[in-house]
């Protein structure tokens, strides 16, 4: 059965602020559960981020054992917009 996941509030947020600052931002969340929000390419990186909108807010439980098994490259949790932004700059150092 097919159902429609939940956006955090902040997504539209967070997704503009990356792709001003330079990133290609795809869109994850709908493709299985655990996936992250999102996928961004950046300073030849591909970085997976899940947005939440608030420190509160918990992963579900297929999040959580994603985050602990992930084997692939960059994999990070933002709570705004203005972390989301400090995780590109991180790639931007190592240029």
């Amino acid at each position: 059965m097919a159902y429609a996941k939940k956006v955090d509030k902040n997504q539209v947020l967070v997704v503009k602020a990356l792709r001003d600052y330079g990133a290609q931002v795809h869109h994850l969340h709908m493709v299985a559960k655990g996936m992250p929000d999102i996928m961004c390419c950046y300073a030849d990186q591909t970085i997976l981020m899940e947005i939440k909108d608030g420190a509160d807010k918990k992963l579900t439980p297929d999040q959580i054992k994603l985050f602990a098994n992930w084997q692939g490259g960059p994999l990070h949790r933002v709570n705004s917009v203005e972390e989301a932004i400090s995780v590109l700059k991180l790639y931007d150092e190592q240029e």
